[in-house]
């Protein structure tokens, strides 16, 4: 009898125990999810041969490691008329010309030109992306057409 008892007990606790660790465990869908809406884009304009878009690319990949979700798409304009025309078009949706190069897009920002005072601005709108989930350019330009 006292067998019988015990093993009962033991049954109930086994399954009191199963029910908590299953309560209790984590969501595994809810990682992935949080990770790819902290993803900040930048839409970058430049130009092959153009100084300062290559230092403004030596500058990205010097602070990539920093920013695992950062992605960086990037349109030469000088010899490509269709990514030329598209520089036009997230210009427009940004409010102003397509100009000099390079250019970025990020969040609500059109910043051109580099140097290490213009890498503070952009990396002060990445962490501000980080932050506030800021939409990415493509989005904008779907947006309005």
């Amino acid at each position: 009898m006292k067998q019988k008892n015990l093993l009962l007990v033991l049954i109930v606790i086994l399954i009191i125990i199963i029910i908590a660790v299953m309560v209790n465990k984590p969501d595994k869908k809810v990682a992935p999810d949080v990770i790819d809406e902290t993803e900040v884009i930048i839409y970058e304009f430049y130009g092959k041969g153009c100084p300062h878009c290559k230092h403004l690319n030596n500058w990205f990949d010097e602070i990539k490691p920093k920013y695992p979700n950062l992605k960086v798409v990037q349109y030469e304009v000088y010899s490509n008329n269709t990514n030329r025309a598209l520089f036009q078009k997230v210009a427009k949706v940004y409010g102003t010309k397509a100009g000099g190069v390079p250019s970025i897009f990020i969040g609500e920002k059109n910043i051109v030109g580099f140097s290490p005072q213009v890498g503070g601005k952009i990396e002060a709108e990445i962490l501000k992306c980080l932050e506030a989930l800021c939409s990415s350019p493509l989005e904008k330009l779907d947006a309005l057409e």
